[in-house]
């Protein structure tokens, strides 16, 4: 099976495009080494199965950050077939330069250009001879949303398989003293067997870039390189030489176009306002909620009703007996309590999908990372955040792209503390019970209290085990673009699956475990729960929990979800008991427990593995634990007084 390997900037429609070729024929998996997530699909074509590999969204191949340094290794190790460079076709500049990097490591490489339907809306014209004649390789126009060019892009990547015609790359010639550098190092190189793999004038760029990875490969052959200021003084003359050389290119292979204000230009004045773009974002978020609990609510009664009847039914069929006590009361009551938040939780990822889709999340973290940077992080980190509210685990994996080793482990510390999906049914439950007609508002508050925590703890954090200076955030904001069904589609249910996948396995075994300890060896206070629940319920008394709730929080340590099983089960209908149990403000406080507590399982693995041990891990368990407790007592207390 032959490779291609999609490369580009972030936001140049590289995934879309993805997207767009494989369908659903696509998986995800680890990159070797790293908690990393990789794409793969396979797409058949002209009789023959190409598999492509969407690679991180990248600016440079400079492996200062993760993503970098896993898409150059790609490169230069898995050897694809074809290595397709995806630019934007309003904003080529940036990703033209990726290209340059890309063509100095190796041959097989052909150049997308996408989102061509906007660039003509706009009556920008391009060249493709021209960018063809100028970087020797094989250009296509693309549109991920119209579809334009997606045969011509395959036709072309199986052409360069079967014939190896990857045109000439037209190589770029540098200054007088770098080319002199150059040809000194690479002389130096060709005497070195071991090196003959690489491209000996892309390591001879690498090592005047000064890239730590090759300077170190060069120094263990004795090759005498530049170093210090020499190195920086170079790296800025290559950048200053390529970006030339694009800029002219540029002028000969594009026509401009209208720069009169667009609309998509004015409305970013406003959603990017120093004053009305975070009052705007939480506007957003508020809507966002809303959607999720009082448009998706209907679904999630009709999902209860129906398990209800199942439960019932399966009752009338299976009598009376421990194994219908299981069917019945462990596996449909305990799964099917937290089935019934589905639709809250794909309406959720939808609203989400939603806003990343046209475009607003990037602003979003563009307005936030001046807040950001006061808290020493930048909206590099919030990007990581916003992942949270789907998953803990991949807001923590994402932090990859973060390339300050202290910003990085300071977001994958408090990253837990954003309320994730799991956690979003116990909300919904004790809402719903206890403040009826105002769900959505506590939900909300609930939400914006854990951004609020999040930035405190990372404030703390920093002052307390770091010191320095964020690095300002760079990216390209993408354009807005009204939302492909099948790409929002496909957002929604790479995030809403994970819920459903949960239900049938952990939350599945969890809930037949607190069946079996809350049946045995006597049901009810008499069972191995509840003697578990009773032996902490001293240190949970000053927050007017009981020994079930206790027990529900202990079991959510598996899974958020659990709590709610544990629910159903402990109390039979939650809703006709707890508030005769306890109060709103415990309810409350309950809540903001359940936001503040121990990560899940997987997201301390998580930890343990990106951080590279358990110190990190075990840190964020006990800090977790204490501002959780701290924070509900808070609530329990003053709540208490005041009603």
């Amino acid at each position: 099976m032959n490779t291609v390997a999609l490369v580009g900037n972030p936001n140049v429609g590289k995934s879309s495009l993805f997207n767009t070729i494989t369908g659903a024929r696509q998986y995800v998996a680890n990159w070797p080494g790293v908690t990393v997530s990789r794409k793969e699909g396979i797409r058949r074509w002209r009789g023959r199965e190409i598999k492509l590999v969407d690679l991180p969204g990248i600016y440079s191949l400079g492996a200062i950050s993760i993503d970098e340094k896993i898409t150059r290794d790609y490169l230069l190790r898995e050897a694809p077939d074809v290595v397709v460079v995806i630019v934007d076709a309003l904003n080529m500049e940036q990703g033209l330069y990726l290209l340059i990097e890309v063509l100095e490591m190796r041959e097989n490489v052909m150049l997308v250009v996408n989102a061509i339907d906007e660039a003509k809306k706009r009556g920008m014209k391009i060249n493709r001879y021209e960018l063809e004649k100028h970087f020797g390789v094989h250009v296509v126009f693309t549109s991920a949303v119209t579809g334009e060019g997606i045969d011509e892009l395959l036709d072309r990547a199986l052409h360069i398989i079967t014939t190896k015609d990857v045109h000439s790359f037209v190589e770029l010639t540098y200054q007088k003293e770098i080319e002199e550098k150059v040809r000194k190092i690479e002389e130096r190189i060709q005497n070195a067997k071991r090196l003959r793999s690489y491209k000996p004038r892309w390591l001879a760029l690498k090592a005047l870039e000064g890239d730590p990875e090759v300077l170190e490969l060069l120094e263990e052959f004795e090759i005498p390189v530049p170093t210090g200021e020499e190195n920086k003084k170079y790296k800025e003359m290559i950048a200053q030489r390529r970006y030339q050389y694009i800029d002219s290119v540029l002028r000969e292979a594009t026509t401009s176009f209208d720069q009169k204000l667009s609309v998509s230009e004015a409305f970013d004045h406003v959603v990017t306002h120093r004053f009305l773009g975070i009052p705007i974002f939480l506007a957003m978020m508020y809507l966002a909620f809303t959607f999720t609990f009082d448009v998706m609510s209907p679904l999630s009664d009709l999902i209860d009703t129906g398990i209800s009847s199942l439960g019932e039914w399966l009752r009338g069929v299976m009598g009376n007996g421990w194994v219908t006590s299981l069917v019945v009361d462990g596996v449909v009551s305990g799964v099917g309590a937290v089935l019934v938040f589905v639709p809250n939780i794909f309406g959720m990822f939808l609203a989400l999908g939603f806003m990343e889709e046209v475009g607003y999340l990037p602003r979003a973290a563009f307005v936030i990372d001046k807040l950001m940077y006061k808290l020493k992080l930048s909206g590099r980190s919030f990007m990581s955040l916003i992942l949270g509210f789907g998953c803990n685990v991949p807001a923590v994996m994402s932090t990859r792209g973060i390339a300050d080793p202290r910003e990085r482990l300071i977001t994958i510390l408090v990253a837990p503390f954003i309320t994730c999906s799991a956690r979003l049914p116990i909300y919904i439950l004790l809402a719903g019970i206890f403040f009826k007609g105002q769900e959505a508002a506590v939900i909300f508050t609930i939400y914006i209290s854990s951004i609020v925590l999040t930035a405190i703890s990372a404030t703390l954090l920093n002052k307390i085990l770091f010191k320095g200076q964020p690095i300002p955030l760079v990216m390209e904001l993408p354009r807005y673009r009204l939302p492909s069904a099948k790409n929002l589609w496909l957002y929604v249910w790479e995030r809403g699956k994970h819920f459903l996948e949960k239900a049938g396995t952990i939350i599945l075994i969890s809930s037949i475990a607190i069946w079996f300890l809350g049946s045995y060896p006597a049901p009810a206070d008499k069972s191995f729960a509840a003697d578990l629940g009773k032996f902490f319920e001293p240190l949970f008394r000053p927050l007017g929990y009981d020994w079930r709730m206790v027990t529900a929080l202990i079991f959510g340590t598996a899974a958020k979800e659990v709590v709610v099983s544990t629910f159903q089960m402990m109390y039979g209908d939650p809703s006709s008991v707890l508030p005769h149990l306890i109060t709103p403000p415990v309810a409350l406080s309950f809540m903001f427990f359940v936001m503040a507590y121990i990560p899940c399982f997987a997201t301390i693995a998580v930890i343990k593995t990106e951080t590279g041990g358990w110190k990190w891990a075990l840190f964020s368990v006990m800090y977790s634990l204490f501002i959780a407790y701290t924070v509900s007592l808070l609530i329990s207390v003053v709540g208490g007084a005041i009603l």
